[in-house]
């Protein structure tokens, strides 16, 4: 069980019946009923959003975390999978299939551990019980806190946790040249990238009204409960 910051309880009792209960999805499905607040309803991902804040949020953290690298370490250091060749009409730039597939793959697989872990930390701070998975309708992995109510400020704490905490911390990291460089920087880029779905929630909680409540069923289900 968790408390909301005025002290109440926010477990998820639902409304007691005999009969077994509905699946999340499934027709007749109802999500439990919460004392004082109106009855919750569906939280949804916009997909436009999601894109055009991929589109924006990608390419600029590409450009700034490559040029922090590139600045404190140098191009070689920062982008080894780049092969420059002088040659008697000027130079040829190439990429190193096995050396950027390397980054790349490390890069990619140290990032999603780190960012679902951060996400894990945050909510078991909170007193959460936390579930990790893939959602694959979503293509995506997920932490969640399934059947438990949280508040609008611990939903923000625990989605704004991998930016506040893995950014600063690859930032310093960028700034000691080695061999490390190449894959900090790009997992920043990723880490950013990835989190186009919290940077969603929380534009999405700030037009909500406080005392607002959260419920995730399960990965693709999730309902905001209102304060009547």
């Amino acid at each position: 069980m968790s408390s909301s910051p005025d002290g109440s309880a926010i477990d998820a009792a639902a409304t007691a019946t005999d009969e077994p209960p509905v699946p999340p999805g499934s027709d007749g499905y109802e999500p439990p009923v919460r004392a004082g607040y109106r009855a919750g309803t569906p939280f949804r991902y916009s997909a436009l959003t999601l894109t055009l804040l991929s589109v924006v949020v990608a390419p600029v953290g590409l450009a700034v975390f490559a040029w922090l690298a590139t600045t404190t370490s140098g191009a070689e250091t920062a982008f080894p999978f780049l092969v420059f060749e002088e040659t008697a009409e000027g130079f040829t730039l190439s990429v190193d299939g096995t050396e950027f597939g390397t980054v790349f793959v490390v890069s990619l697989v140290g990032t999603v551990v780190l960012h679902e872990l951060v996400h894990g930390l945050a909510f078991r701070a909170l007193g959460f019980r936390v579930s990790f998975g893939v959602a694959p309708r979503l293509g995506a992995f997920y932490t969640a806190i399934f059947e438990q109510f949280q508040t609008r400020r611990q939903l923000a704490v625990a989605v704004a946790a991998p930016l506040a905490v893995l950014t600063p911390l690859g930032v310093a990291l960028l700034l000691v040249p080695g061999p490390h460089v190449p894959f900090v920087w790009f997992g920043l880029v990723l880490n950013t990238g990835g989190a186009v779905g919290d940077l969603f929630v929380l534009w999405r909680l700030r037009g909500l009204p406080p005392g607002t409540l959260f419920y995730d069923v399960d990965a693709y289900t999730s309902y905001i409960y209102e304060p009547e």
